[in-house]
């Protein structure tokens, strides 16, 4: 792999995700529940029992709008009213979210404000939700990486079912390995 490095100190403004690794990024590390709902739910509820997660983070509006649906606690939830490139919505509860933040993140990349804004939600106490404008898809990385040990992140896995992956050291060593596949894209300021 091509050293990534820069002579300058410019600010990483966004890492881009290198193409030639997409692959990687559709086999994440996790358990994927599949199967029907009852299923999923049944599943889902045992590993919420067994782990006691610190927190619970959902990535995406289907599996966002699927467990706030069926009274999951989340503590924070980060979507793009999109469910593959195409609009989607649901009904969110009233004052279910203390926190609310909007994001402007481009497809395929992870920006440093999306970054730092989960990292920031995932300190607070209240429940908080992050409005991507953009793609969020591969923000499921960085909430894995900044969640507390012990929490659990959820995704979807389109036409596969749902991921859920437990925050823990092995989780976080594929985490640092997956951000090799990035390129960072600098900011220069004059």
């Amino acid at each position: 792999m091509q050293l990534k490095f820069t002579e300058h100190g410019f600010p990483v403004k966004k890492l881009i995700l290198d193409r030639r690794f997409i692959k990687e990024f559709r086999n994440p590390p996790g358990l994927l529940l599949k199967g029907r709902l009852t299923e999923i739910l049944k599943a889902f509820s045992k590993i919420l029992d067994e782990v006691n997660p610190v927190k619970l983070i959902s990535v995406g509006d289907y599996v966002t709008s699927f467990l706030l649906n069926y009274n999951f606690n989340l503590n924070l939830a980060v979507v793009d009213f999109k469910v593959e490139r195409e609009s989607y919505r649901y009904s969110i509860p009233q004052n279910y979210f203390k926190n609310i933040f909007k994001i402007y993140n481009p497809p395929g990349s992870i920006s440093s404000d999306s970054w730092l804004t989960i990292q920031y939600a995932m300190a607070l106490n209240d429940a908080s939700i992050i409005l991507v404008e953009g793609e969020e898809d591969l923000l499921a990385l960085p909430c894995v990486l900044c969640a507390p040990l012990n929490s659990i992140v959820v995704f979807g896995v389109p036409g596969e079912g749902m991921m859920i992956v437990r925050v823990d050291a092995a989780a976080r060593k594929v985490g640092f390995r997956m951000l090799t596949f990035f390129s960072p894209h600098f900011t220069i300021s004059e």
